[in-house]
């Protein structure tokens, strides 16, 4: 399972999460599976986090949305610290160093 955060062309942030990350960004880029995003343009994978299971997976979505713009992009930016209070175990799958665009 994995959460993730992706840029729309507007510059706006979208978390999401997904059992197959190559198969949704894929979908992201082709403007299918999200009207948020399908509305606002895929730009780019910002970043990606692995967990162990969907409830996992969903709880770290939900506390990424309530995260402030501000704190997403430090979260982009590598500082994790942000994510302390969440109690998730994940891995950091991608940032935006790797991810290819």
């Amino acid at each position: 399972m994995y959460t993730y955060l992706i840029r729309c062309l507007d510059n706006s942030l979208y978390c999401g999460y997904t059992t197959d990350i190559d198969r949704r960004i894929s979908e992201h880029k082709n403007g299918v599976g999200s009207k948020y995003v399908s509305a606002k343009g895929f730009l780019k994978v910002e970043i990606v986090f692995k967990l162990k299971d969907k409830s996992s997976a969903m709880k770290l979505e939900c506390f990424i949305k309530r995260l402030s713009k501000k704190k997403k992009e430090e979260l982009i930016e590598g500082s994790i610290n942000h994510l302390k209070g969440c109690n998730i175990k994940y891995n950091i799958y991608n940032n935006k160093s790797n991810v290819k665009r």
